[in-house]
Order: structure tokens, then C-alpha cells, then sequence
């Protein structure tokens, strides 16, 4: 059987490779579009989300890309928050391309799920998606093996300092934490908001199908706003627990879903902005600014956090005895003996506590001379 830290290395490997591939993935219809239509022309797709005919991808893969490319990276460069990032790349996969399966199971030609619309081809877009998930399941159940072998390592250490050291620090909460959750939170308000307000306007039978996306996209990676609302606010609910209970993986989780909503959003910010009509539709508006505003202020939250816990002391929070401290139950220091301590053999009688130490001799110009300034006894 292998040692915990060797597999721990191995699993930290594989799931980074596993995340760059669902990144390749990603990328690869992202390109699609480039191909397609320029550079220009797949900004637009992602700016206003009405492409002539069907596209590839949406704004919100970018988001996506950068997620699965940064957790990846964390991975193989172990890096700070790579467990969360990773968690996020995971469920963010899994819950933005489930729905691309139902439109390539209920697509048939007598009733085309994307209308009249051509472009993008759906079967190959679809297995595409079809490999994706099955990714992110392997990605999942490794993830879980890590976090096992993680905690028989935190274990085995945590036994070895017990032995070591009679006590330790109280870990400080950590002003991240708080604010991450509470830019969560807000997010969380904001989406069940919007989602129970479309309810209210189409009712629980219009909301199924948008939920289901029908006739709602134009392009085959896209997800319906009300799906979107809905995984986000499973997503941010997460991060709201993680970070409520202060687990290792939280900052990681929030920082994946500030990578994960940014992209998207700002393209969305932006696009309304060139077309005039961000004042038009203040909510949506004010979802995008939210979601820009407060995950550039959870990213740049972890990041300083990271800084310092990098520039402190690895001995930090951890208190040593000094010298002069008494040690328990005997009234002496750690410099102190014993006075009935037996001399060590061949090294002759101990020299009492009280008798006064040698005075060492200083050389001067015109010979040797005591420390006191006294003429050496020859």
C-alpha cells in the first residue's frame, strides 16, 4: 500500500490534468466561434446574446474556461485554494452542461429544439457535453478520494504535534470569510428574487419551460436565465455554508465562483452599455454589477489574505518556553540544574551556582589587563 502522501500527489495530479481537459473542452467551442465569425463577431455573441443563427457558446463559458483553466493550474502548481477551485470547476461543469444532454435527447428533426436556427452543430456540441460530464464525474469521485487521504495525513500530523506540543493557537476568524459569505448571501437574495418574480409572471408552468430552456437560446452551450438563477443560487448557498463553517476549501470555492460569474457579467455590463439599454432593464443591471463588483472584491480579499498568511512566520501564533520561564512543579529554569545532579565522568566537580565566574582577560597596547582595568597577576 502506498504512503497517504504519495497519493495525494498522484490524485493532485491527475485532477489537474482532468480540469485543463474540461478547460479544452471549453475552449474548443470557444475557438469554434472565433473560427466562425472573427473576433468581432464572437464579441457580439457574448455582448448581447443574439447572434445571426445559432452559435457555440455564450458569455458564460468564459466564465467557465477561466475557472477550469485556473483550478487546473492551482492543481499542478499546488497552489493556495487549488481543493476549492477544483470544487467549483466540478459542479459549475456539471450543472452549465446537463442541460445540453436534454436538448440533444429531446431534439428531433420533425421538432428542431433550436427552431429554424443553423450553425453550431447540436450532435457534435452535445457529445462534446456528453464527455464533459463524465469528466467532471471522474473529476468528482477524486476529489473525494483526496479529501480522504488529506484527512488521514491531517491526522497523522496532527498526532505528531500533539506528542510534540501540549496545546496550540486558536485560529482568529478571518475577515475573508465573513465577507465572502455575506457577498454570497446577497447573491443568494438576488437570484431566488428573480427567480420567484418570473414565477409570478408566467406562473409555475411558463417557468418548467423556461427552466427547461426551449426555444429560449441561440446558442447550444447556453442555459436559460431561470436554470442559471437556480445553479447559482445551489452554487452560492454552498460557498455560504463553507464559509460559515470556515472550511478549508471555502476561500477556493469563493474565488472559483467569483472567476466563474465575472466574465460573464462584465460582457453582459458591456454589451448593455454599447447598446444604450442599461438603464432600461435595472435589474438585470444590477445583478451584472453586483456580481462584477462584489467577486472582484472576494478575489482580491483572498489574495491579500494569501500575501500575509505567505509573509508571516512559519512560528506564528505558537508559544515556546524561554529560558528564564520556570518549568511546572519545580521552580527552575530550563538553564538550571540540579544541585544533587552527579557530575558527568571525566568532566570534574560541578561549579556551585553562587561562586563568581572567570573574568576573561582583554588585550591592550601595552599588555594584559583585566576586564575591571587591573594589572593580569603573572
Amino acid at each position: 500500500m502506498s504512503h497517504p502522501g504519495t497519493s495525494i500527489k498522484r490524485v493532485r495530479t491527475v485532477v489537474g490534468v482532468l480540469s485543463l481537459v474540461l478547460f479544452a473542452q471549453t475552449a474548443c467551442w470557444l475557438g469554434y466561434d472565433v473560427a466562425e465569425r472573427g473576433v468581432d463577431g464572437a464579441w457580439t455573441v457574448w455582448t448581447t446574446g443574439t447572434p445571426s443563427g445559432l452559435s457555440a457558446t455564450s458569455s458564460l463559458d468564459l466564465g467557465l474556461a477561466a475557472l477550469q483553466l485556473t483550478a487546473g493550474w492551482a492543481a499542478l502548481r499546488r497552489g493556495r485554494g487549488a481543493g476549492g477551485l477544483l470544487v467549483t470547476a466540478c459542479a459549475a461543469t456539471v450543472l452549465f452542461r446537463l442541460p445540453v444532454l436534454w436538448y440533444l435527447l429531446l431534439n428531433s428533426p420533425s421538432n428542431p429544439w433550436f427552431g429554424m436556427l443553423t450553425g453550431a452543430s447540436l450532435d457534435v456540441v452535445g457529445l462534446t457535453c456528453v464527455f464533459a460530464v463524465l469528466v467532471a464525474a471522474v473529476l468528482g469521485t477524486l476529489l473525494v478520494r483526496a479529501r480522504q487521504l488529506e484527512n488521514e495525513i491531517a491526522e497523522a500530523e496532527a498526532a505528531a504535534e500533539a506528542a510534540a506540543l501540549h496545546g496550540g493557537a486558536i485560529r482568529p476568524v478571518k475577515v475573508t470569510a465573513t465577507a465572502s459569505g455575506a457577498v454570497l448571501a446577497v447573491l443568494n437574495v438576488v437570484y431566488i428574487f428573480r427567480n420567484a418574480i418570473t414565477a409570478y409572471r408566467v406562473g409555475p408552468h411558463g417557468l418548467a419551460h423556461l427552466l427547461a430552456g426551449r426555444g429560449t437560446g441561440r446558442a447550444v452551450l447556453a442555459v436559460s436565465s431561470p436554470w442559471q438563477w437556480t445553479c447559482l443560487t445551489l452554487l452560492c448557498g454552498a460557498g455560504m455554508l463553507l464559509a460559515a463553517r470556515r472550511r478549508p476549501v471555502a476561500d477556493g470555492f469563493a474565488l472559483g465562483l467569483s472567476l466563474f460569474m465575472v466574465p460573464s457579467s462584465f460582457t453582459d455590463l458591456w454589451g448593455a452599455s454599447v447598446a444604450g439599454t442599461l438603464f432600461q432593464v435595472p435589474a438585470a443591471s444590477g445583478q451584472n454589477l453586483l456580481e462584477v463588483v462584489g467577486g472582484l472584491a472576494m478575489a482580491a480579499l483572498i489574495v491579500w489574505e494569501a500575501r500575509q498568511d505567505r509573509l508571516r512566520p512559519l512560528g506564528d501564533g505558537i508559544e515556546f518556553p524561554s529560558a528564564s520561564t520556570p518549568l511546572p512543579g519545580t521552580g527552575r529554569t530550563l538553564l538550571s540544574r540540579s544541585p544533587s545532579a552527579a557530575p558527568r565522568s571525566g568532566t570534574g566537580p560541578v561549579p556551585s551556582a553562587t561562586a563568581p565566574a572567570p573574568v576573561p582577560a582583554a588585550a591592550t597596547a601595552h599588555g594584559v589587563r583585566t576586564a575591571d582595568g587591573g594589572p593580569a597577576e603573572g
